[in-house]
Order: structure tokens, then sequence, then C-alpha cells
């Protein structure tokens, strides 16, 4: 392993045991010896907190030459990001477009032209990427996201909660918009804490739905303001931008004492409804902790995102949107269930469940 890759392995090592991260330092172990991104550019715009760096690892096991974007808006730590020159990570200068693939979040760098082509971290980048003329290949799609945003994101909602002081939750009113994998999460958390839970979403859910969970359509106006006002907190999760514009009565939602939160990366609310009213100014709850998502939840998805590098080495790729294949996430499941945490060894039961999902 370089030495850069190595700085960052024994930097994180002093923070997580390897049974919390087995995946990325597998990846970064078998790369090291393999060399498959050699003196290719790759540009990673990826949330930045302490746990990124085991994905960057990998990459600069693999040889490749390390960038992220200059960052404005996506949630990041500052204090790592300073830390990035001292293990070989540049900063792409806005404007700059020499790199060979873009791993991206959020379609932030969808204008950039790489030679090789893109892979997207979230559903909410992939209607941008539906245009493109390059290969994109989609993490959201895969199996192991759901270990991220059901499993990872539920729990940090609650954390975040915690944190804020909100300890007290059982038997309080909880709405879940949008049930897709991060909604579900949230419900799943929710229940083992004994709240009274409501799911709200544009597709009729209720038949999915546990027998003590109600539920509301988004698009029955009336039905939707009367849950949300009687609500203790609204959490937003459908992964669209705008999702409740004009579904809202906003000067009722602005002067009731409801908590809002959003757990997408979009503002989810609307224009209508302003920052301030909702919990860290719209940006995701989660985004309030010094660890977002745990390691043990994220860092398989971060494995993932990098073998979709290795994907994009694949001669005549089609210009379109792909999930990842299948025997990739299988090995990085493999390690993860084999190796992982007493959470992880448990995952097959999670990816068994609610195939259907988007």
């Amino acid at each position: 392993m370089n030495a850069n890759a190595q700085r960052i392995k024994d930097y994180l090592l002093g923070f997580y045991p390897p049974e919390e991260w087995p995946t990325l330092l597998q990846q970064a172990d078998d790369w090291a010896v393999t060399q498959p991104l050699a003196g290719l550019r790759v540009l990673d715009a990826s949330p930045l907190f302490r746990n990124s760096l085991g994905k960057f690892m990998a990459l600069l096991a693999a040889g490749a030459e390390v960038y992220v974007p200059r960052r404005t808006t996506m949630p990041h730590d500052a204090a790592i990001s300073a830390m990035l020159p001292d293990f070989g990570i540049k900063t792409a200068e806005k404007g700059r477009d020499d790199f060979d693939i873009v791993l991206d979040c959020a379609a932030q760098c969808a204008r950039r032209t790489p030679t090789l082509g893109y892979a997207e971290l979230t559903r909410s980048g992939v209607p941008v990427y539906e245009r493109t003329r390059r290969p994109v290949i989609v993490a959201d799609d895969g199996r192991i996201k759901r270990v991220e945003t059901t499993l990872g994101t539920g729990e940090s909602f609650f954390r975040a909660l915690n944190q804020l002081g909100y300890t007290e939750l059982e038997g309080r009113r909880l709405l879940v918009v949008g049930y897709g994998k991060v909604g579900r999460g949230l419900v799943h958390y929710a229940r083992k804490r004994g709240m009274r839970i409501m799911v709200a979403d544009v597709e009729d859910k209720a038949g999915e739905l546990p027998g003590d969970i109600g539920f509301v359509n988004v698009n029955d106006r009336e039905d939707l303001n009367d849950t949300v006002l009687h609500a203790w907190c609204v959490v937003t999760a459908t992964g669209r931008i705008n999702a409740l514009h004009n579904k809202l009565d906003e000067r009722a939602v602005i002067a009731s004492p409801v908590l809002l939160a959003n757990m997408g990366i979009e503002d989810e609310y609307g224009t209508k409804i302003p920052p301030h009213r909702v919990l860290n100014n719209k940006k995701p709850l989660n985004f309030i902790l010094d660890e977002p998502t745990r390691m043990c939840f994220i860092e398989t998805t971060l494995a993932l995102h990098n073998a979709c590098a290795l994907e994009l080495l694949t001669p005549d790729l089609p210009n379109r949107c792909m999930p990842p294949a299948p025997d990739v996430e299988e090995r990085l499941l493999q390690i993860a269930t084999t190796r992982g945490t007493g959470e992880l060894k448990h995952l097959h039961l999670l990816l068994a469940d609610a195939s259907h999902e988007k």
C-alpha cells in the first residue's frame, strides 16, 4: 500500500476497529496489489466526513490521483477537509475538467466531462444523469445502498434528535413523508422507540405498512395538513426537491409547534417554508453530527461507489444510467457480513426484505 493510503489507514484505525470497516480495508489491500486505477484522475464528490477518508484510502491504494471539488453547499467537516493535503488528496479548482472518472453525489459534477464516465451515489442525482451522454453507474440502484439508507440514515436521525435534546420519544406522533429506503429505516427505528407513526407518500403504501402504522396520501391536501398539524415531528425522506411544495398550508404549519426535519440532500419542503422553520435549516438533520452515518453502516456503500469506478473501465459501456453489477455487490456483501460487526451480520435479512423498493 502506498504511503498516502497507509497514512489514512493508520489514522482511521485510531477511531474504528477493523470489524467496523472490513470492506474498505479489504478493497484497499486488494487494489494495492492490482493497481486497477493507476495513472487515472478521479474526482470524488462524496460528502466529506472522517469516515469518508476510508473511501479515499482505497482509491489511493488503487493508484488513482484523487481530487475533491472545491466545496460550497455539500455538507462536510471543515477539519477533515483541511487534512486532505496531508494524505495527498487534491482540490479541483472550478472549471477544471481533465478527469477520467467522476464519483459524484447529487449530480454536483454532472457538467464535468470525464473520459470514462460517472458513478452517482444518490437517488437525487439520477434525473440529471438520465440526460447524459456518458456511462453512469448508479450506486443507489444496488442492494448495498439499503444498508446505509435504511439502517444508517434511520439510526442517525434519532441520534441527531438525541443530540438536540429530544430524548423522550415514546408515544409521540411522528409523520414520515416518503416510504422508500430512508423512510423504511426511519419507521424501523421509530417503532423501536415506541412512537406513534404515520407515513405519507404519493403512492398507496398502506398495504406495505405494519398494522400499527397509519397512512395518508400526500396528494390529499386536507388529510395531509391535518396529520402534519397533529404530529409532534414531521420528517421528509422522499429524495425529491420541493416534494411538499404547494401541499402544505404554509401559514398554519409555520405557526404550529410541530418540529420539521429533512433527511434528504434536497430541500423537500419548498421555498414557502423558510429554512429557519426546519431543523438544521433544511439540510439533512444527521449532518449536525460529527459522524452523520456510522462507519459500519456506510463503509460498504463507499466501497461500492469505488467499485463502480472499476466498472467504468469496461470497454463499450452504453451511454446511460446502469445499476452496479450484481457479482460486484455480492463480493462486497460477503466481506461485510462475514467480517463485520454484529449488526452487519444480519444484513441478509434486510436485503431480502422489500426487494420491490425503488
